[in-house]
């Protein structure tokens, strides 16, 4: 008897300051101190796919859906932007928003373009597959070209083709420049999926 209150008591020992040592760790995250879009971006490698907050003034916002917004560091002083995308179950952005101050909670992410990638895209722009396809789907498949389908893809003229394509090509080239500066061996694009978000005091 004296055994069972005696691990009892340990027992309720225990899970008490397993409580008190995770609200310790909760008010400790929620007193640390945001990270600036700087230092975010300036420790990549460190940072992606981790639950973190930054804060910075919000310069732009999607003026359609609100799912989109892009912050720079807050004194206005660096203008490296980072967009944040609206996360499963978090607040949309407002327009009036622009010109505050935002601390957003989320996870950085991070899409590496390599110089394969570039000469995968390349071609499949110049030759391009499929190209009497629908742009939708029917049901069975979206290469099906149903000729009775009431919405079936507009044919584009062949001058807005030849200028897209070159569109396409153009940036495909810059990056290629970009990635040639590149120290790293491949180009960096990033994201911040927000899960909430608050304006700074």
């Amino acid at each position: 008897m004296n055994n069972t209150l005696t691990r009892l008591t340990s027992l309720t020992a225990a899970l008490a300051l397993a409580l008190l040592a995770g609200s310790a760790t909760l008010n400790a995250q929620a007193d640390a101190k945001p990270l600036s879009v700087t230092d975010l971006v300036a420790a990549i490698d460190a940072n992606v796919g981790k639950r973190i907050v930054v804060e910075g003034m919000a310069t732009w916002v999607c003026p359609h859906m609100g799912c989109k917004a892009q912050i720079i560091n807050a004194d206005g002083e660096s203008k490296t932007a980072l967009l944040l995308t609206q996360g499963k179950g978090a607040p949309k952005f407002s327009p009036e928003l622009r010109g505050d101050t935002l601390r957003v909670t989320g996870i950085l992410h991070e899409t590496r373009v390599t110089a394969a990638d570039l000469d995968e895209q390349e071609a499949a722009i110049k030759n391009p597959k499929n190209t009497g396809a629908h742009d939708h789907d029917h049901g069975h498949g979206k290469d099906d070209d149903c000729e009775s389908c009431p919405t079936k893809k507009q044919e584009v003229s062949a001058e807005q083709l030849a200028k897209t394509k070159q569109a396409q090509l153009a940036r495909i080239a810059k990056h290629r420049e970009m990635l040639a500066k590149s120290k790293k061996g491949y180009l960096s694009s990033l994201s911040f999926e927000s899960l909430s978000w608050q304006k700074a005091d």
